[in-house]
């Protein structure tokens, strides 16, 4: 290829005249359909269910679709059956009565060291602890979740329809062996009704191989049940990293836990 030939070949191509455009719209007017065009019928799904809709007692053709209606999933407080009945608070050594509409409030005022997040089923919510600040031997809060979407009728102001639950941790010895435990306490809607949810825990870097290394998926913990941790490892309701385990996730405690929870 000559050199003038790759100077014409890098040129932008003109743009098309008023008769070449022209022309075009006549190629497209002539151009014929198929004929099976012609000849098709709408579905018996589209003639009948999509487009009709009965008003005022009339079955009337409409030019748009019709859903049907979908209730509602938010049920009230008032028609469920979780627990209004006061509960010692989780945190550390609190021990103060709560009641579930006031749970939230006295957190957020009374343990101001424990963040407050709100969050929709689905979502995640990821949290950095330290597994080794004292004390061990108490239950430590380390977030309380607000949980939307779920009720109607609960609380009021900035709290209003949000359940609240509690990220919550402590250390129980097995064996000779101690074992971090991570679980989720709220409120209690009976067996077969309880909240579920997923804890995963790992590595706070962004070049680790895996996401997070362990994982646990169940219920919570009610708020009026136990919060003790070797009572929990017993029962098998929340996440327990074993002390080898937990200073490989830490680098020997040089870095702090990821902790990962969304609950369905």
């Amino acid at each position: 290829m000559s050199r003038n030939e790759i100077k014409k070949s890098k040129l932008p191509k003109p743009c098309p005249t008023e008769q070449e455009l022209g022309r075009e719209e006549e190629l497209l007017d002539e151009t014929i359909p198929p004929s099976e065009l012609f000849h098709c019928t709408s579905s018996l799904l589209a003639s009948e269910s999509l487009y009709t809709a009965t008003i005022d007692g009339q079955e009337c053709q409409l030019p748009f679709e019709v859903l049907p209606e979908v209730s509602s999933s938010v049920v009230n407080l008032e028609d469920t059956a979780i627990s209004r009945q006061p509960f010692p608070c989780p945190a550390g050594g609190c021990r103060q009565p709560c009641c579930l509409f006031m749970f939230a409030t006295h957190v957020a005022f009374d343990h101001q060291e424990v963040l407050v997040d709100t969050l929709w089923p689905g979502e995640t919510n990821t949290v950095l602890i330290d597994p080794y600040t004292e004390p061990t031997d108490q239950p430590r809060c380390h977030r309380l979740l607000l949980l939307s979407g779920k009720i109607r009728g609960l609380g009021d102001g900035k709290h209003r329809d949000k359940l609240p639950f509690a990220l919550m941790s402590s250390k129980c010895s097995l064996h000779g062996s101690d074992r971090l435990v991570l679980w989720i306490t709220g409120p209690d809607a009976g067996d077969g009704h309880r909240q579920q949810y997923t804890l995963e825990a790992g590595k706070n870097e962004s070049s680790r191989l895996v996401m997070y290394a362990v994982a646990f998926s169940g219920e919570i913990v009610p708020l009026h049940g136990s919060q003790d941790a070797a009572e929990l490892h017993r029962s098998g309701a929340g996440l327990v990293v074993p002390e080898q385990q937990l200073d490989f996730l830490t680098d020997s405690r040089t870095k702090l836990l990821e902790v990962c929870v969304h609950f369905y």
